[in-house]
């Protein structure tokens, strides 16, 4: 085996400490916390739009979820690997959400959020209906989540990097 094998086996072979553990841990659930907040901004704008979110929507939607939960999993079982999910799972969502609310979505599967923020705004017809109305709440449910994420990447990268470090001596 080389040396950088048995560094690599050296480091995905070890467990985190109870720091660590409790740093990405907490990492993971300001991104869910993240998430959720800015999912019940949408089900607010669908009371207020008057939209039944369809059970598909609901579905689709826990994709946004895998990583952080992924991360807290593995966090709380000590592997290191959830310091470099966590660095993904911040810049994954991040990106996803503002790829989703300031361009649109190009699959239709996201009911009335298939138009960007920007559309909403002005007012679409979706199935039939006008929908209407983007106000500076959700505009900050939207801004908050790169707010809340991308600290989390950074924090669980520096982890992963610090693992990266060690196993290397």
């Amino acid at each position: 085996m080389s040396e950088a094998q048995e560094k690599t086996v050296k480091l995905l072979d070890s467990k985190l400490d109870a720091a660590v553990i409790k740093t990405v841990t907490t990492c993971a659930i300001v991104m869910i916390v993240a998430v959720l907040i800015h999912d019940g901004d949408h089900i607010r704008q669908a009371l207020n739009w008057g939209y039944s979110i369809p059970l598909s929507l609901w579905v689709l939607n826990l994709t946004v979820y895998v990583l952080p939960v992924v991360t807290l999993f593995l966090a709380r079982s000590g592997r290191p690997s959830a310091t470099l999910v966590g660095a993904v799972a911040g810049v994954f969502t991040t990106a996803s959400f503002l790829i989703l609310h300031l361009c649109g979505s190009f699959t239709g599967n996201w009911g009335v959020w298939n138009y960007s923020y920007f559309a909403l705004i002005k007012g679409v017809t979706y199935n039939g209906v006008f929908y209407q109305g983007v106000d500076w709440l959700s505009w900050v449910l939207l801004f908050h989540i790169p707010v809340c994420c991308l600290p989390c990447s950074w924090v669980c990268f520096r982890q992963y990097l610090k693992l990266k470090h060690d196993a290397a001596k």
